[in-house]
């Protein structure tokens, strides 16, 4: 076991919703030593507050692995000011944080980010010393949530940056999803291919302006090329962030994984799927999707694109 004055090494999946992110998360978690927690900067919204399920196909606040983590992170989970925690999670998520994050620095973090940002510290430290992962995988993606993880003292941070085709992303978020685990929600969210096209541009240009300067802890990785040749990938993704590719329990062909049961807190609605998943890439949108539609997010995306590729 580890102990929690070690830091957490933690392996952020930064990118834009709809990147793929969620099959990533799933396939990581799946590998020994390596605890995949999903979206945590829901933690607090979705998972104490809303109860919703946990990765593992139980309510989360009946979920005795991160019972075990609050208990050891938080003492009395019972006295948390749950409320208070999901909206600071809610309020330092955004985009528009994003330069007080950035001005700062370890040690001199604003002083109305305290609080939650040592409970979140607390957070990270406690999931290896309950699990014995030594890697701990989060597809949060938000760059601003990104930045204060990566500011919290008890955190080394690792980060492969997941880029989809941003007209595939658009597409995916204008279909209905249905929502089957305890949402008050009956379907995902869905927004226009002009906002999802904004918010490709804003959330993919602030990871590659925070991490890419670093290979070391970096890597940029396209999903098309994750779905043609995933073994490749996933060791990749696993020498930069220090831990050992053991594949041959997962990986039961070139292309089909023998996905784990996981502790996912919020993510997509297939992070309760697991047994054997045949990755295959999902191209529906070169048919369905409309032509004028098409070119808003290529016409919007092209710069950015440019610059990533």
């Amino acid at each position: 076991m580890m102990t929690d004055d070690a830091p957490a090494r933690v392996l952020l999946i930064a990118g834009s919703g709809r990147s793929g992110s969620t099959m990533l998360a799933n396939l990581l978690g799946s590998l020994p030593g390596v605890f995949s927690g999903g979206e945590i900067r829901y933690l607090f919204e979705r998972g104490l507050r809303d109860n919703r399920l946990c990765g593992c196909g139980v309510p989360f606040r009946e979920c005795p692995t991160w019972q075990a983590v609050l208990d050891r992170a938080a003492g009395s989970p019972a006295a948390l000011d749950v409320a208070g925690l999901a909206a600071a999670a809610a309020r330092w998520s955004r985009i528009r944080r994003f330069p007080r994050l950035v001005a700062a620095s370890r040690g001199r973090l604003p002083a109305d980010l305290a609080g939650y940002a040592g409970m979140v510290d607390r957070l990270y430290r406690a999931i290896p010393a309950v699990t014995g992962a030594s890697l701990i995988v989060d597809s949060s993606k938000l760059p601003a949530y990104g930045r204060l993880i990566d500011l919290l003292p008890g955190i080394d941070l690792r980060v492969v940056h997941l880029l989809r085709d941003p007209q595939a992303a658009a597409y995916s978020w204008t279909r209905h999803k249905p929502l089957a685990d305890g949402a008050r929600a009956a379907e995902m969210e869905r927004i226009s291919p002009a906002k999802s096209a904004a918010l490709w541009n804003v959330w993919n240009v602030a990871a590659g302006l925070l991490w890419s300067g670093d290979p070391s802890r970096y890597l940029r990785l396209p999903y098309e090329s994750l779905l043609a040749q995933p073994r490749l990938w996933v060791e990749r993704i696993l020498a930069m962030a220090g831990q050992p590719a053991d594949l041959d329990g997962v990986f039961v062909g070139d292309r089909t994984v023998l996905l784990q049961s996981s502790h996912t807190v919020a993510g997509n609605p297939d992070r309760l799927r697991r047994g054997e998943v045949v990755l295959r890439l999902d191209d529906e949108w070169r048919e369905r999707m409309s032509r004028r539609d098409r070119a808003v997010v290529g016409a919007m995306t092209a710069p950015v694109r440019a610059c990533l590729r």
